[in-house]
């Protein structure tokens, strides 16, 4: 089968779209995982948080980070960075 213009427009087009969708997907799944974080996190003291190497103010601050970025990693890398200061 001969690739024609018009077949590859209509595959560029495509691939775009899926890329498109694709984004899109990842944004609400960080979505969902942020809903899930603030839920977690909401009902827990300061003393709990501490516990875990956490603060109110990191959970707030990787909750504020753009969609792009991963919240849950932000938690993560806050935490760890408390527990290499013991």
């Amino acid at each position: 089968m001969a690739i024609t213009r018009s077949t590859h427009a209509t595959t560029t087009v495509l691939v775009r779209t899926s890329h498109s969708f694709l984004v899109l997907l990842d944004l609400c799944v960080e979505a969902l995982r942020r809903r899930r974080i603030r839920r977690y996190y909401r009902n827990m003291t300061d003393a709990q948080l501490n516990d875990i190497g956490l603060t109110p103010h990191d959970v707030q601050a990787a909750l504020s980070l753009p969609l792009e970025q991963s919240a849950s990693d932000a938690v993560v890398k806050a935490a760890a960075a408390e527990a290499a200061r013991w």
